[in-house]
């Protein structure tokens, strides 16, 4: 023992009384000085390492989180194809997954694969790739806010709340006394394709008498569901005084001529709440936001990066800018 000489003489009877006492009391410090290291040093040892190392490769060390990372992303079906036992699964994984790729690009680091431009220009991909995925890493669609979803939601009511539309065909005819005329044979002939060929070889709207005279569906303030489509108000009135399938008995006149009209159909009033639309609107914003932080990065590293570039200097043929080669069709 270190301190059994010191306790020999503390007991010897020729030792002195004040000795014995002061030597005593001297010694208690180193003792508890002595217990108090040994003790940390118990404690240290028996510390686990929060993130101990798991897999040695020559020099690459592989720790536990990483690892955890990687089996994270590996799907279930995947893991199971590797071994029956949990600890087959992860020895299989570490030898293939790890160990061989980690040999095998250990090898080409020393074969010189470094300095291969293909190699180059992949490592940049991966490396532009994973400062993308950092970036918008950040942009989560849980950090969008219900202010924002309503935002969107009322800067865009019409998607979301649609009047009442009606289907609307109609003939123009010059005069009054003809509409009578054709009315009478489309009365006559009240089917869709008697309506259609009259408006084909009768109407004098060029750009729906082939289309059987349709103006698509009509809201009560003219706005169509065809591109660049007003419908008259009278036409629209009188549509919506009608019901579905009826053929107005009477012409409408406008600055156009008469209109002979038929109510094909209807859409009721549509109303979407802001609920039944928040999933749709969070992953709109999701995407916008994703959008706007990637063109962020972009202009952070333009605005760090400055362009420069020589045309004259650039080793590359001269360009030649033709005219646009025409589609087939002539279109």
């Amino acid at each position: 023992m270190i301190f059994s000489g010191a306790f020999d003489r503390v007991r010897s009877p020729t030792y002195p009384i004040t000795m014995r006492r002061h030597g005593l009391r001297s010694l208690l410090p180193l003792l508890a000085a002595g217990l108090v290291a040994l003790g940390t040093g118990l404690a240290t040892a028996q510390q686990p390492d929060p993130d101990p190392v798991v897999v040695k490769i020559g020099d690459k060390l592989v720790r536990a989180s990483t690892l955890k990372r990687a089996l994270a992303g590996v799907p279930k079906f995947e893991l199971n194809a590797l071994g029956t036992t949990k600890l087959a699964v992860l020895k299989k994984y570490v030898d293939e997954a790890i160990v061989h790729e980690e040999l095998l690009a250990e090898a080409a680091r020393r074969k010189g694969a470094l300095d291969d431009r293909m190699v180059t220009v992949q490592l940049r991909k991966v490396l532009a790739g994973a400062l993308v995925r950092k970036e918008l890493g950040a942009v989560t669609k849980e950090g969008i806010t219900g202010a924002e979803i309503q935002a969107y939601y009322d800067a865009h009511l019409s998607e979301y709340q649609t009047p009442e539309r009606v289907r609307l065909s109609h003939i123009i005819l010059a005069t009054k006394v003809e509409a009578d005329t054709l009315l009478a044979k489309v009365l006559a002939d009240p089917t869709r394709e008697g309506w259609a060929k009259l408006a084909a070889d009768n109407s004098l709207d060029p750009n729906t008498k082939r289309t059987g005279g349709d103006l698509g569906f009509v809201s009560a303030d003219g706005r169509s569901s065809e591109p660049k489509v007003v419908v008259p108000l009278k036409l629209v009135t009188a549509a919506f005084a009608l019901k579905d399938g009826d053929i107005g008995k009477e012409p409408v006149q406008s600055d156009a001529g008469w209109h002979l009209i038929w109510r094909r159909g209807h859409v009721p009033a549509m109303t979407r709440t802001v609920a039944m639309e928040e999933a749709t609107i969070r992953e709109l914003l999701f995407e916008q936001k994703q959008q706007a932080t990637y063109k962020s990065l972009l202009d952070r590293l333009h605005g760090s990066n400055p362009l420069q570039l020589d045309d004259e200097l650039v080793p590359i043929p001269s360009i030649s800018v033709g005219p646009r080669p025409v589609p087939l069709g002539g279109k």
